[in-house]
């Protein structure tokens, strides 16, 4: 088991009481590590909209930090983050309003070097009929439906769902569009994801979160979906997403973002197991105090081997994985303080902070 009491805090503790949605890169050039999360407005606490920050620190050393805010305003939700080489990271994050339920998808870049915050800009989609246009849920459930997926909710009062882009060697930056229940748009990018085109749809039902990695020819994909406790899928295509294998629900899982991540050549797959063990302190919701890494080298993940275990009673949520070249450093939220639990709230959801812990190479030699 790996010792999380080691865990360094990286959200601006001074100044916010929630940390949620951490996502992390790293730039290669510089040895710096981003932190994009979401703390909401001073005196928010758990999952709050509001504002949108980053912290950034040496890899190796977290406790040399700085934060800077990238975004306010009471629509700004969700953040994501994406490397740009040079000491320059774009932040993305949702703009949610009820009167206009379209919700764009914006991002700010943030320049570590000359510590400057550009513009806000819109990420735009490419159709297949070549127009661009602005993100919108519209847009990409006319995309399912043009496509003959009816299955999604197409009035969506929540957020846009989470995938976290990445970079494959054909120089395009991959993504995905799930929603608050919906089939799956995959889409790629050659701008860095200003502008965005779609390439294939995963036609099974996700709950805000997708996560998919190209190895040895498949693409292999987890989700999370409304499916009791039991509630986050594998399935993988050997086409580029044209056509998907049975998903298979991977056993006493619980329902909280899933992460996929390359290590030394292979997939890890990373997700909370179900465990209510919170000690004296208050439940955490869902049971959400453990975490499970394992290795995808089999097409039923249940016979994966395990490669770590982590365990904190004050939740471990929204987990976030980097690997620098085979050490993987993780980010995640958590409630150490239970402040949420303290301020009125009779359940913990296991955010008022965010932690950062190097679990280095848990990989290598095993087969």
């Amino acid at each position: 088991m790996i010792d999380l009491e080691r865990a360094v805090q990286i959200n601006d503790g001074l100044r916010e009481t929630s940390g949620d949605a951490p996502n992390l890169a790293f730039d290669s050039k510089y040895g710096i590590m981003f932190c994009a999360y979401m703390p909401g407005k001073h005196g928010s606490y758990g999952e709050s909209r509001g504002r949108i920050s980053l912290s950034y620190f040496p890899a190796s050393q977290p406790t040399n930090i700085r934060f800077i805010d990238i975004v306010e305003g009471d629509d700004v939700y969700q953040p994501n983050i994406l490397g740009l080489g040079d000491g320059k990271v774009r932040v993305f994050y949702e703009k949610y309003s009820r009167e206009d339920r379209d919700h764009p998808w914006c991002y700010k870049d943030f320049d570590y070097i000359n510590n400057k915050v550009s513009e806000e800009n819109c990420v735009m989609i490419k159709k297949p009929d070549g127009e661009v246009v602005q993100y919108g849920h519209s847009v990409v459930f006319e995309y399912f439906e043009e496509n003959g997926y009816n299955n999604h909710t197409y009035l969506c009062t929540e957020q846009l769902g989470f995938c976290t882009p990445f970079r494959h060697d054909d120089g395009y930056v991959y993504g995905a569009f799930p929603s608050v229940m919906s089939e799956v748009a995959l889409f790629r990018s050659n701008d860095d994801m200003a502008t965005v085109e779609f390439f294939a749809i995963c036609p099974y039902q996700a709950q805000y979160e997708f996560e998919y990695r190209f190895l040895d020819g498949k693409l292999h994909a987890i989700y999370r979906t409304e499916k009791e406790l039991n509630s986050i899928y594998y399935t993988w295509s050997s086409d580029m997403g044209k056509t998907w294998s049975e998903p298979i629900v991977i056993e006493q899982s619980v329902s909280c973002r899933p992460r996929m991540v390359l290590s030394n050549g292979q997939i890890i797959i990373a997700y909370n197991h179900y465990n209510n063990d919170s000690g004296n302190r208050p439940t955490v919701i869902q049971g959400r105090t453990s975490i499970r890494l394992c290795l995808l080298k089999n097409e039923n993940p249940n016979k994966n081997r395990v490669l770590a275990e982590l365990h904190s009673k004050y939740g471990i949520v929204n987990i976030s994985v980097v690997d620098i070249l085979g050490d993987l450093y993780l980010a995640y939220s958590t409630s150490e303080l239970a402040l949420e639990y303290q301020n009125g709230t009779p359940w913990v959801r296991g955010k008022d902070g965010v932690r950062y812990l190097k679990l280095g190479d848990i990989v290598h030699g095993v087969e």
